[in-house]
Order: structure tokens, then sequence, then C-alpha cells
């Protein structure tokens, strides 16, 4: 039997080159404030660049390394250059949690085929590219961890008919399963998370009936914090998950149970 021995999170996060996607704001500014307390160097990137170099400043002013970068994901072209910057100026990236996202609140009668486009886009479409930009050299060093940030939607579907939102993060999870038993051999761990509604700038624009509904199918009573879902995000990617592959992790406050 193998010797026990305590996992200090921080510790296998210290000093790794960590990409967020969609990193500026909501769950990404929770995830990239999260990561950098653990002693991860942040690139956050994202397609607001003000708000991405706001927020890498406000981590630098704490002697955390964070470096702000422009990124439209949905870009193959562009995704591969950021990469390579990256591993140009920083090293090889270590870390990546595919995040970068974007809210449509209608149902499916109102989804035309550009609206559709553009979430599988930014969302599926936004992971194969960073996924396909850093995974070789992962495997070739032979490490690596990504997490992709899918939704409780696309488990259960989604209570609206947000059609296009739910099928973009079901293939996300699907992404995670292949991608986790492709890379696992080569120590480069793949998992997802399925969060629930957050309290962030996206959710506010849903209406008050809407989010009342929503809040009554929550046992907790109440939507999450960016930090709650940061955490679990970070156990994913650091050695105490060292036997996680290939899962979605709910982090829905009880709203879906599987």
């Amino acid at each position: 039997m193998p010797e026990l021995r305590a996992i200090q999170i921080d510790e296998s996060i210290k000093g790794r080159i960590a990409i967020v996607t969609g990193g500026a704001k909501g769950i990404g500014a929770g995830i990239s404030r999260v990561l950098s307390s653990a002693g991860a160097h942040l690139v956050v990137a994202d397609r607001d660049e003000p708000a991405a170099e706001k927020l890498a400043a406000s981590l630098r002013a704490t002697g955390a390394g964070a470096t702000a970068i422009s990124c439209d994901v949905g870009d193959t072209a562009a995704v591969t250059q950021a990469v390579k910057r990256i591993e140009r100026v920083l090293g090889a990236v270590d870390l990546l949690v595919n995040n970068a996202g974007i809210g449509d609140f209608v149902s499916f009668p109102d989804i035309s085929r550009e609206r559709w486009d553009r979430m599988l886009n930014v969302h599926l479409t936004g992971a194969y590219n960073c996924c396909h930009a850093v995974m070789p050299d992962m495997l070739r060093r032979r490490f690596g961890r990504v997490v992709n940030v899918s939704s409780v939607a696309g488990k259960r579907g989604d209570f609206i008919g947000n059609a296009h939102y739910t099928a973009a993060k079901a293939g996300m999870i699907g992404l995670t399963k292949s991608l986790a038993a492709w890379a696992a051999p080569y120590d480069v761990r793949v998992n997802a998370i399925a969060p629930g509604i957050v309290d962030t700038e996206l959710t506010r624009e849903m209406s008050k009936p809407h989010q009342a509904t929503t809040i009554s199918r929550i046992p907790l009573g109440r939507f999450a914090q960016p930090d709650e879902i940061a955490s679990v995000v970070l156990f994913l990617l650091s050695d105490a998950s060292s036997y996680v592959i290939g899962e979605t992790i709910n982090v829905n406050g009880g709203s879906y149970l599987d």
C-alpha cells in the first residue's frame, strides 16, 4: 500500500504558468484570483483587453505574477499566436482553464443560425482551439492540467430552452472525456466542472422573474459566488486530484444531482 501523504494544494500550483480564458470578469476573474493566490503566474486572456490588464495589474500589486493578453478564443489563428507568445515570454503552459463564454437567454424559436454559430464558436470551438494549442507541448513534457468550464445546462438542459448554450456546454463535456482518455497516459489530466447559476454580470442580465424561478430550484436558495466555483477548479488543477480523470464535477448548490 502506498504511503499516505498530505497534499498541499498551493504547493502544486505555485510557479505554474496558468491561462484562464475569459479571465477578466465573472467566474473567470474569480478563478484568476484564486489561482494567483495559490502562487500560479496568471495569464488573463480576454477579448476585453482593458479589463484583463486591470485585473492583471491588481494581481501584480499583491506581488503575484500576472500577464494580460487579448484573445478571441473562437479565432484559431489568434489562439495559436497567443500561446506561442506566452511560451516565448513566460515559458511552457502548465495549466489551462477554458472558461470564456457568452450568454444569450432566448427560447429555441429565437435562435438564428448566426446566434447558434456564435455560441458554439465561443464555448466549444474556443475550448478546442485552446486545447489544440497547448496540449501537444503538455504531452511532450508529460505534464499538464486542463479544466473546461461547462454548465449544469450541459447535463440537465436549460429551463428556458437555451438550446444553443446547452448544446455547446454538453459538447464541452464530451470533449473533456475524449481528451482525458487520450492524454492521461502522458500525465496530462483533463476534467470539467458544471456550475449552476453564478452571481456575475452575465446572470444579472436575466429578468427578475427568471432569477426568482431559478433560485427556487436551488436547494441552497441562492446563486453561487465566483470564488466557490474557482475553489473546485483549483482542486482539479492541483495534485490533490491526481487520480481524477475525465470527470465533470457539479458545482450547483444541489440544483442537479447525478
